[in-house]
C-alpha cells in the first residue's frame, strides 16, 4: 500500500489535502524516521518544490521516495476545509507571566474537546528584529516591557470560536484572565491562507 505523505504544513493541509494523504510537514520528517522506514512513501505538496526538499532528506535518512506530480494530484479526491484563526495579543502585568500562563493552559484544556476546535499557540515576544524592522543595529536582546503574548487559536469557522465563549466552563476560566493584563485585548480572526 502506498502511503501518500503531505509535506506542506498542517495548517495548509487541513485547508486541502489529498483524501487519505497524511500530514508530515519536510521540516518534521526527521522526527518520524522509525515510521518512515520500509514505507511505499509518495511525496506530495501544491508546488513540487517541498516533495523535492522532502525527497532529498529522505534520502539522507536512506529512506526511498516518489514524488507526486501536479499532473498526477489532479486524479485524486480531494477534501478543503476552512481554518479560522482567532489571535489575541496580551500585555501581561509585571510578575504575572506564570500565573497568566497557568490559567491560560488550563484555558487550552478547556478547549480541547469542543467542536470545531483545530489546535492553539502560545507565542511569547522575545526581542525584536531590527533588520526586519528596518532599524539598524542588532535588537535582538531587546526585552518588551510589560511581557507580550500571542494567543492563537484555530477553528473549523468562526461560528464554532463564538459557540465556544459561551459554554460555562470556558466563560468561568475566560474571565480569570484579565486579571493579569495591563490592557483589555482585543480578538481577531484570520482566514488561513498558508
Amino acid at each position: 500500500m502506498k502511503l501518500i505523505i503531505d509535506v506542506r504544513t498542517r495548517e495548509e493541509f487541513v485547508k486541502e489535502h489529498i483524501k487519505g494523504a497524511l500530514n508530515i510537514p519536510h521540516y518534521d520528517l526527521q522526527f518520524h524516521e522509525d515510521f518512515l522506514k520500509d514505507k511505499d512513501i509518495i511525496l506530495v505538496c501544491n508546488t513540487e518544490r517541498r516533495s523535492a526538499i522532502a525527497q532529498k532528506k529522505l534520502i539522507g535518512m536512506g529512506i526511498e521516495s516518489t514524488t507526486m506530480t501536479l499532473a498526477e494530484q489532479d486524479n485524486h479526491e480531494w477534501v478543503k476545509n476552512t481554518i479560522i484563526c482567532a489571535m489575541n495579543i496580551v500585555h501581561i502585568k509585571e510578575g504575572q507571566l506564570e500565573a497568566f500562563i497557568g490559567k491560560a493552559m488550563m484555558l487550552c484544556q478547556a478547549t480541547e474537546p469542543l467542536v470545531g476546535f483545530l489546535g492553539s499557540r502560545v507565542l511569547k515576544a522575545d526581542g525584536m528584529s531590527g533588520i526586519g524592522s528596518f532599524v539598524p543595529g542588532d535588537l535582538s536582546e531587546l526585552k518588551t516591557n510589560p511581557e507580550k503574548l500571542i494567543l492563537l487559536t484555530y477553528w473549523t469557522s468562526k461560528e464554532a470560536h463564538e459557540k465556544s465563549h459561551h459554554i460555562p466552563e470556558f466563560k468561568e476560566l475566560f474571565d480569570l484572565l484579565p486579571e493579569h493584563l495591563t490592557q483589555v485585548p482585543y480578538e481577531e480572526f484570520y482566514e488561513v491562507m498558508k
